[in-house]
């Protein structure tokens, strides 16, 4: 991978506190949040825009985020933003200063009710990267439900050039790569969690591969899956073992918009950092990285 460039050897950390939310254009917000809340049992809201909020059960003994995922109305699915939870005293400053590192500007955010005031970055292929300090959660807690995933864990987007978004990624925000296979799949991670933000190449614009939502465990894709099919929903691919990460997974599309949620759990931890060596797969290991277990992907998962 290459260098971190925006690095200076006394730096301010820029490492943000977690993944905080994803924005999405989709054709038809409304539908899009319709499969969310019947089928996945997220709580949805609509927005001034046009567009919807859809959030779950959020961190533990925390109360449910505003949004971990916005629907705006779009011709097309399309990635608009990924949004960084990062502290009140965030150092914005140092931020500015990598993100011009790499020849990029850093737009300063007014605060709204997604969130407070914050620093906007879009690098040379159009990928939106926000760090800002979480809107406020939403107002009643969500009953308890077997179906609703807990949280938001990591994003998948693919961009024309992984190993320069990754330098990106690492440079500027102190993201942790945890693994990668050959220069084209990236890893990283903004705490002990395996990743939370993965990068591949092969796309000619930024464009989200997949998000995905942690489930309690083995026991609840029974249960996830009974239901989706009684809806008349089929899965995508799985349930499997990933490879990097470790993690259990299956992959299921919004049928309005072919939006892909992973429902994973089980994801491995770091949590010696001072020992630990990012493995190195190559691309010709795909059949222990994508699916430990054996059932190779479809087509429409590779695209």
């Amino acid at each position: 991978m290459p260098e971190r460039s925006g690095m200076s050897p006394d730096h301010e950390s820029t490492l943000p506190i977690r993944l905080g939310s994803v924005t999405v254009a989709v054709p038809d917000p409304a539908a899009t949040a319709a499969f969310l809340r019947d089928g996945l049992g997220f709580h949805v809201t609509p927005r001034g825009d046009g567009g919807m909020n859809a959030t779950t059960s959020g961190e533990y003994a925390q109360p449910a985020p505003g949004r971990y995922l916005t629907l705006l109305p779009g011709d097309a699915t399309e990635l608009r933003e990924i949004t960084f939870d990062v502290t009140d005293d965030y150092p914005f400053e140092e931020l500015e200063r990598r993100a011009a590192s790499y020849g990029l500007a850093a737009d300063r955010l007014r605060p709204d009710a997604d969130g407070g005031a914050g620093v906007a970055v879009v690098d040379t292929s159009g990928l939106r990267l926000v760090c800002r300090p979480a809107g406020p959660p939403i107002a009643t807690p969500l009953p308890a439900a077997p179906l609703r995933p807990r949280r938001l864990g990591h994003i998948n987007v693919k961009v024309p050039d992984a190993p320069t978004t990754a330098a990106l990624i690492s440079g500027m925000l102190d993201l942790k790569l945890s693994e990668q296979i050959g220069t084209g799949l990236f890893f990283f991670r903004v705490g002990t969690e395996h990743h939370n933000f993965g990068v591949r190449g092969g796309s000619a614009r930024p464009d989200a591969h997949h998000l995905a939502f942690e489930v309690a465990g083995w026991d609840s894709y029974r249960v996830l899956c009974d239901h989706l099919a009684e809806l008349g929903h089929k899965v995508e691919y799985g349930p499997g073992r990933h490879g990097p990460g470790h993690n259990l997974f299956v992959y299921l599309r919004d049928p309005s918009s072919g939006l892909r949620l992973e429902l994973y759990s089980d994801m491995a931890h770091i949590h010696d950092e001072a020992s630990y060596t990012p493995p190195r797969w190559e691309m010709s290991d795909r059949g222990n990285t994508v699916n430990r277990w054996g059932p190779a992907p479809p087509e429409s998962f590779l695209e």
